[in-house]
């Protein structure tokens, strides 16, 4: 009887440090699932935030507005050159948490935005410029649900998100000085749920499942600093800047293993991460509109160590590219 006692003890013990490890609450057999869907979150993340960041502020604009009455709006989509897991065909090991290369299929990561500048003060006269201009920044991230392939993508509430910052004139483009300033803005995703499943046959300790990031939250913040300069009919810009990255979200798995029945976990999960971004753009000036095109690279910062292998480092350098219409009054 003591050593029945002395077994379960140190099975209960086992399947509590191999949750935690997975920031997820069950039994035993829905370990490797939590810890999967927990690299997933920390795997995806930077991408998602990368694509809803982007470069500059508002593009093609790397000074401040010239005061009260100017204002500049553009509507931009961004794509980050990225890969996104794949699962359904990944078995759920019931025996505990494994490393399993998962791999992942190249594809980019799409966010539509839209972007506004409103002039509040056009700074200090300095000769042929002005220094210490002021714009509010305004920002609006639509995120569609999306159905098909292995991840399923549900918005809880409004499709949209509203950001809000502020941008600080270093000088005010003119004929010969250049745009160049300071600006920092924070942009979040609404709220949505991440889900999937895995159809494998039930085959010993291997089992089928399925899985949900629920209540997934992103929240980006980024400072920049951008400069510009325009020309007759074309403009360039360039900038470099850091941005930080704060993904949550609730967990849910439920894994149907050999012999029947459905065992679930549930938990939580969250990672931060700061990057630094660099871009290059340009635009060409039409009559009522300019179309302004960016392409950068963020870099840096660390994520938790992932326990499964998705083909590359969550970390990993990624490009992305971005391309809008500006409309200024």
């Amino acid at each position: 009887m003591r050593t029945i006692r002395v077994v379960a003890t140190a099975l209960m013990l086992a399947a509590a440090v191999r949750t935690a490890d997975a920031q997820c609450t069950g039994v035993l057999a829905v370990a490797d699932a939590c810890s999967k869907v927990v690299d997933l979150l920390n795997y995806a993340t930077p991408q998602f935030a990368t694509a809803l960041a982007g470069g500059s502020a508002t593009m093609g604009q790397g000074g401040t507005l010239a005061g009260v009455g100017h204002v500049a709006f553009t509507v931009r989509g961004t794509a980050v050159f990225g890969a996104m897991p794949k699962f359904n065909g990944t078995a759920f090991n019931t025996a505990g948490a494994v490393a399993s290369t998962l791999g992942s299929s190249s594809t980019p990561v799409p966010m539509v935005s839209a972007d506004a500048a409103i002039g509040l003060y056009r700074g200090f006269s300095l000769g042929v410029t002005h220094v210490g201009g002021v714009d509010a920044l305004v920002s609006a991230t639509y995120l569609p649900n999306v159905s098909g392939g292995d991840l399923k993508m549900a918005v809880s509430g409004s499709n949209l998100k509203f950001g809000y910052g502020v941008r600080v004139g270093l000088l005010e483009e003119s004929l010969v000085a250049p745009g160049l300033s300071v600006s920092f803005i924070q942009r979040d995703l609404p709220i949505f749920s991440l889900s999937g499943s895995s159809t494998v046959a039930a085959s010993g300790a291997n089992a089928p499942g399925t899985f949900e990031l629920k209540d997934y939250t992103l929240k980006t913040s980024a400072i920049r600093l951008t400069a510009s300069k325009s020309f007759l009919f074309f403009g360039l810009n360039a900038g470099i800047g850091q941005d930080t990255y704060k993904g949550s979200s609730n967990v849910h798995v439920a894994v149907s293993p050999t012999g029947g029945g459905t065992f679930n976990g549930n938990g939580s999960t969250d990672m931060s991460m700061t990057r630094t971004n660099m871009f290059v753009g340009a635009h060409l000036s039409f009559i009522l509109f300019k179309v302004v095109g960016e392409v950068g690279q963020v870099t840096g910062g660390t994520t938790p160590t992932l326990k499964n292998n998705f083909g590359a480092a969550a970390d990993k350098a990624r490009n992305y590219a971005s391309v809008g219409l500006r409309f200024a009054l």
